[in-house]
Formats: C-alpha cells, sequence, structure tokens
C-alpha cells in the first residue's frame, strides 16, 4: 500500500516524511487554504527531495492548459485536482502528466473518472479537514487505484487497511500543530501502513 503524506509545507517536514518511507508527498496550492503554499516554494521544497519520492501538486486550475503550466512552474510530478472534467483530465494526460483525481464514494464519481484519471482519492467533506466518514462505502472494486483519504490518523488505519486499497493519504492525522508534521505520529502511520 503506497504512502502519501499531504500538506507538506517545509523542508524539513518533507525529508522526515522521506527518510521515514513515505513514497509520495504532497503540496497544497488554493489560495486561502490551511497548508497552501505558492507555486516557487512548492519548488524550493521538491526540489531537494530524492528521485524516488513523488511530488504531488494538489490544486484547482481553470483548464487544461493552466494545469500544465502551474504542474510544471512547482516541479511536482503528478497533478490532483478536485474541479478538472475528464475530458480536461485526458488532454492534460496527452502532455504526459499523471493525474489523481479527488472523488467522494459513490459508484457515480467512479464510473465518471475510472479510466481517464491515473488513480482516484476518496474524500468526504472539504478535503484537508480531518473528516473521516465510513470508508466502507468505497467503491474499492470498481477502482484500479484507489487511494483513501479523509481523517485518516494511525489509530484508524486497521479499517481501511481491510479494504486493501492501492494507497492511503493522509494530513492532519499526522499533525500535533496544523501545518506542521508529528515525527512519531508519521513514522507509526507508516509503519502500520506496511505492517
Amino acid at each position: 500500500m503506497k504512502v502519501k503524506i499531504c500538506g507538506i509545507t517545509s523542508e524539513e517536514d518533507a525529508h522526515m516524511c522521506e527518510d521515514l518511507g513515505a513514497d509520495a508527498l504532497g503540496f497544497v496550492h488554493f489560495l486561502g487554504r490551511n497548508r497552501s503554499l505558492s507555486l516557487e516554494r512548492i519548488c524550493q521544497i521538491c526540489s531537494t527531495l530524492g528521485p524516488l519520492t513523488t511530488r504531488v501538486l494538489i490544486c484547482n486550475p481553470m483548464g487544461p492548459n493552466e494545469a500544465i503550466h502551474i504542474l510544471e512552474k512547482s516541479g511536482a510530478d503528478v497533478l490532483q485536482t478536485y474541479s478538472l472534467s475528464p475530458v480536461f483530465i485526458s488532454r492534460v494526460k496527452e502532455s504526459g502528466i499523471r493525474v489523481i483525481r479527488a472523488v467522494t464514494p459513490e459508484i457515480k464519481q467512479v464510473e465518471k473518472f475510472e479510466g481517464v484519471a491515473d488513480a482516484l482519492v476518496f474524500e468526504a467533506g472539504i478535503p484537508g479537514t480531518g473528516t473521516s466518514y465510513d470508508y466502507s462505502k468505497i467503491p474499492i472494486d470498481s477502482c484500479s487505484r484507489a487511494i483513501v483519504a479523509g481523517g485518516l490518523s494511525p489509530h484508524n488505519l486497521n479499517e481501511v487497511k481491510e479494504l486493501r486499497p492501492y494507497g492511503v493519504d493522509v494530513s492532519s492525522g499526522v499533525e500535533t500543530i496544523p501545518g506542521k508534521k508529528d515525527l512519531t505520529l508519521v513514522d507509526l502511520f507508516i509503519r502500520r501502513c506496511h505492517s
């Protein structure tokens, strides 16, 4: 199971998560949102990471051209979006960019984006708020690369592991101070993912 630590805001947190074995790191670029960074700051942090760590830019571009432009400017490898339509995602992917589409745990959402996006990240409510939900409602069997997010922490990971998703995505569940990752919680989360 792949592990993505989202809401990275500093080189210190990025390197800690990388050293502890995170597969991917997420960088938020939403004006006015918690943990949001400028593209320039994201690029600075991304440039210090090793080649095996996937860098994910979380944003809502207005269209494919903007998506391609901001991903290149950020230094990230993968785009995670909440807004792009299947047609726009296909156009972004034509340029060689991998795309993760955030969806709610409804089969209609899966049917709309499965096979278009490279992976689907399942959330409920507003992303990054730590809101958990009934993870058993996720139509895992209908999705080739399901990533579970929303309210995850080291303490509720077992119910998600039973679903056998492609990956998990955590942000506030490994923080004791908003925007600052906690070494003990990150370590425990990653170890429990791999146990």
